[in-house]
């Protein structure tokens, strides 16, 4: 069986072979005034390049020259050049092996340096499981251990020797981690996971594996199965904090590790390490769960929507020859009209002689039902799917904790809303539910009877959630890909969206505590400032003068001062334009 081994032959070659590259000798093999007169002390020409080399190899990569070993080219004329010597000569140093040992002698005494021993080797194993606690990477520990042998002033032990210790090193520190996992673990989290590993009856197959299998394709039902994973994860009882007790990069690795890996290759392992990677494969399914609910959130309206509008080209496409028919009577209309006109008859007359009242008549009907298609909003189209909209949409809503860098956000005061209405069974919105962030013509439909309709409510906020989710500004708690840079504590200032860039430059504000709120025209409407120049900030100290600071920015919203200067741009999700 051959030996197990630690780098690779380029790893090896990079980290203890002396360099060549003028660069990396001129930084190692310089020689200063007094190390010139030390290597003229010898009285021939080969030991001083001898004695010179002996050196320089000793500083770096700091070990001893092996008899047999013979230096790289480049190095002896680069040494060789400084002391004015024939490179070639180097085949005649040291003849003598005392000679040799000698010399060594002396540079380690001149240098301070000792040879390697036991108490070394102790702390390069100490050394090396510190640097392996973050990584599985030979180079990385190797080079921890060479660093703390050079600064202690050891010469190096022959790269075989620091890869056994770098090995060992490693498995401690794998021990070390498989045990800070399962420290302090009840013996219900360990019955939790030994069950993730047992074959269900009803879904023939192991828990652990129904947890990671599931599809990616966009549907309603796919939704709902991964809620059912979402709360069954929930459920395992597994604190996700315990994660947290390991390196980031080993807590990675073991996560990688353990979604590569089968419930029969799982039973192959050591007991404490299945235990580690059952562990942290648990604490992170909520994690990375949400993270596929929230995707698969986001891809599915966006389909919807995409498909709505597919089915009203294909509507209009179809009422084509009713346009035709339409078009036709139309125009031998304006021709009768005309041609009243020129006679001096009566163009209703001619009107009824030539086509006929029962005709146009006819055509009315065809021309509303083509105009109602034309003009239909995606939003009516779309919400023709409520009814599978709803075979996700309350249990979505009430899985996820979701924030926002807006204070009192109102599309978080919609989605409240719909989560207590499903919460408490209700079916009639309230007179007034939270509107301000949709687009003008989406509310015109909503309130078009006077009350609010619901399947065009809930859609549109649905609709608005997904675009704020994907822009960042709404997050939740959790996720990954959404919290990975949001504030723990309080909402923080936020970067302006890429289609309200600005070329000016960024002057904080230091009077200004969080997020101001501002009504915004008499009609009290509020609107993000989205970091565009204010001129009083409500939750400030002392007003902030835009004549003062005319790059001011506040992370709040707009006064009703700067309303004017500014122009909304119509979208579904509303952007804001800057000063033109």
């Amino acid at each position: 069986m051959p030996a197990r081994t630690l780098l690779s032959s380029e790893q090896r070659t990079r980290l203890f072979t002396i360099p060549t590259d003028p660069a990396e000798m001129t930084r190692h093999y310089v020689l200063d005034a007094n190390d010139l007169a030390l290597v003229g002390a010898r009285r021939r020409a080969g030991n001083r390049l001898g004695f010179a080399v002996q050196l320089c190899a000793l500083r770096h990569p700091g070990r001893v020259l092996d008899p047999s070993e013979s230096p790289p080219e480049p190095m002896l004329v680069f040494i060789a050049q400084q002391i004015d010597v024939d490179p070639t000569l180097f085949g005649e140093y040291a003849r003598r092996a005392e000679t040799r040992r000698e010399h060594l002698l002396e540079l380690q005494r001149l240098l301070r340096l000792r040879s390697f021993g036991l108490a070394d080797w102790r702390a390069c194993l100490r050394v090396g499981a510190d640097a392996a606690w973050a990584t599985d990477c030979g180079e990385p520990i190797v080079q921890a251990m060479l660093v703390h042998l050079r600064a202690n002033g050891v010469l190096l032990p022959s790269a075989a020797v620091l890869e056994r210790i770098g090995l060992a090193a490693r498995a401690r520190a794998r021990k070390k981690t498989f045990e800070t996992l399962a420290a302090g673990m009840s013996d219900s989290e360990r019955d939790t996971l030994t069950g993730l590993r047992t074959v269900d009856s009803e879904l023939r197959r192991s828990r652990f594996a129904w947890l990671r299998d599931y599809s990616e394709s966009p549907a309603p039902s796919n939704i709902v199965a991964l809620l059912d994973r979402l709360e069954y994860a929930r459920k395992l009882g597994i604190d996700p904090a315990r994660a947290g007790h390991i390196h980031a990069a080993r807590l990675a690795r073991l996560i990688d590790e353990g979604a590569i890996m089968t419930v029969q290759h799982s039973a192959d392992l050591e007991p404490p390490r299945r235990t580690a990677i059952l562990a942290v494969q648990a604490a992170s399914l909520e994690t990375r769960l949400s993270d596929a609910t929230l995707a698969m959130f986001e891809k599915y309206m966006g389909t919807l929507f995409s498909r709505a509008r597919n089915r009203d080209e294909r509507r209009f496409q179809a009422t084509r020859r009713d346009v035709a028919r339409a078009l036709i009577l139309f125009r031998r209309t304006i021709a009768a009209l005309r041609h009243a006109k020129e006679a001096g008859e009566d163009g209703l007359a001619v009107v009824e002689r030539e086509i006929g009242m029962k005709q146009l008549d006819a055509v009315l009907p065809v021309i509303g039902a083509v105009a109602d298609v034309a003009d239909q909003d995606l939003l009516v189209t779309a919400s023709e799917r409520y009814s599978v909209l709803r075979r996700f949409s309350p249990r979505f809503l009430a899985a996820f904790d979701f924030r926002s860098i807006i204070l009192n956000d109102p599309v978080l005061a919609a989605v409240d809303l719909l989560r207590a209405m499903d919460r408490d069974g209700t079916r009639v919105l309230p007179k007034r539910p939270p509107s301000s962030f949709l687009p003008p013509q989406w509310r015109k439909l909503i309130f078009a009877s006077g009350a609010a309709d619901r399947r065009l409510y809930e859609t549109a906020v649905l609709a608005t959630l997904r675009e704020r989710l994907r822009g960042s500004n709404i997050w939740v708690a959790g996720s990954r890909d959404s919290c990975a840079s949001r504030p723990r504590s309080k909402p923080a200032r936020s970067s302006r969206p890429s289609s309200c860039a600005s070329s000016r430059p960024s002057v904080p504000v230091a009077s200004c505590r969080g997020r101001c709120v501002r009504s915004v025209g008499s009609n009290g409407r509020s609107l993000p400032c989205n970091g565009y120049p204010i001129r009083h900030c409500a939750n400030a100290a002392t007003p902030v003068s835009t004549r003062a600071r005319p790059a001011t920015r506040c992370g709040a919203r707009y006064s009703s001062i700067a309303r004017e200067k500014f122009e909304i741009a119509p979208s579904k999700t509303r952007v804001f334009a800057g000063p033109a």
